[in-house]
């Protein structure tokens, strides 16, 4: 009962801090039809938030401090390899919001690894990820800035078990039969470098 709570009321936030925070190319691209919201969707979805606060025209830092909090009730941690303000821009986000402290971890999962990343035009980037036999595995993924992006899921014989995907914001669920790695292919077919997040559960 209190995880459905938790997830309604994460809901209800995200809904209100990413209300008109869509950049206009987002705005106008397709995307895929609605899914039920996952929660690494929801932390993608929020660190979008959170960067259109922190960097757009108009800072916002209490939408901010909502929209990291948020993220700390999710777990959000950085993917391995994320450690620069590039792939991992939330420790320079906390600095601009002094009153914001980040809860401590000891004693909590860690929830979905996020990474932020940059796609040229026309540009095709895969990244190998391990995945747990008999698990649910999730990938989501959301424009920052710029257009759609195309996402795929590839298994380690290279059998796709997400198909390609294309919007401003994709998610893809399975459960991996064995353990092993997989593929994500991140693609950006429009004309706009693309700013994305990337999130892994």
């Amino acid at each position: 009962m209190r995880q459905t709570t938790l997830a309604a009321v994460l809901t209800a936030m995200l809904a209100s801090l990413t209300a008109g925070c869509a950049s206009p190319q987002a705005r106008g691209a397709s995307t895929v039809p609605s899914a039920p919201v996952t929660r690494a969707d929801m932390v993608a979805r929020l660190l979008v938030a959170a960067e259109q606060a922190a960097n757009g025209p108009d800072p916002q830092p209490r939408r901010l401090a909502e929209a990291l909090a948020a993220l700390d009730r999710l777990g959000a941690r950085p993917a391995p390899g994320a450690t620069d303000s590039l792939t991992d821009p939330l420790p320079g986000w906390r600095t601009s919001v002094p009153d914001t402290a980040r809860p401590a971890m000891r004693g909590r999962l860690l929830g979905p690894a996020y990474r932020r990343g940059l796609l040229e035009p026309g540009a095709t980037t895969t990244l190998a990820q391990l995945f747990d036999g008999g698990r649910q595995a999730r990938v989501a993924i959301a424009a920052a800035s710029g257009g759609p992006l195309g996402i795929a899921v590839l298994d380690g014989t290279g059998k796709p078990v997400c198909p390609v995907r294309q919007g401003t914001g994709s998610q893809c669920s399975w459960v991996p039969p064995f353990s092993g790695r997989h593929h994500i292919r991140l693609s950006n077919p429009g004309a706009m470098r693309v700013a994305y997040y990337l999130v892994i559960e």
